[in-house]
């Protein structure tokens, strides 16, 4: 058994269901509804993981996504993307070399109650967002000779 598949089965435990790699995946689902899904690296040293945001995009989604981004204390060590179906997924990474069977079944519930929180804050915004006060300076203005 891999670290990682140990660590799949930690989690299982916790869940209390029965959780195993499948070519180096793992999907959780509440009834139809995606919780979270982990991939591992074919190495076994990576986990990345990702859900599906409901969300509706709108026209201003796309920028408050690339905002949140850019707000490393509110993603928490996460970001937003597209997938090919152009569905906002909220993402992470971690290593699993030094990783021990808490700290991934507490990275993995963190990161299920982040995708609880960021569909409100994708539709309304965040008060904490920084917003350009002032047009920005061209890069000639920055540029200087050494």
């Amino acid at each position: 058994m891999t670290n990682a598949d140990t660590l799949i089965a930690a989690l299982g435990t916790q869940l209390n269901t029965p959780l195993t790699l499948e070519n180096g995946v793992c999907a959780l689902f509440d009834q139809d509804r995606e919780v979270a899904i982990i991939e591992v690296s074919p190495a076994g040293d990576v986990a990345v993981v990702h859900c599906k945001l409901l969300v509706r995009p709108d026209p201003g989604m796309y920028e408050r996504l690339l905002r949140l981004n850019f707000d490393t204390g509110v993603m928490h060590g996460c970001w937003l993307a597209l997938d090919e179906r152009s569905e906002v997924r909220l993402c992470a990474e971690t290593s699993l070399q030094q990783m021990g069977q808490t700290q991934f079944v507490h990275w993995v519930q963190g990161f299920v109650r982040q995708t609880r929180e960021m569909p409100g804050l994708l539709r309304t915004g965040h008060a904490g967002m920084p917003k350009p006060t002032a047009p920005r300076p061209s890069l000639g203005a920055l540029s200087r000779s050494l």
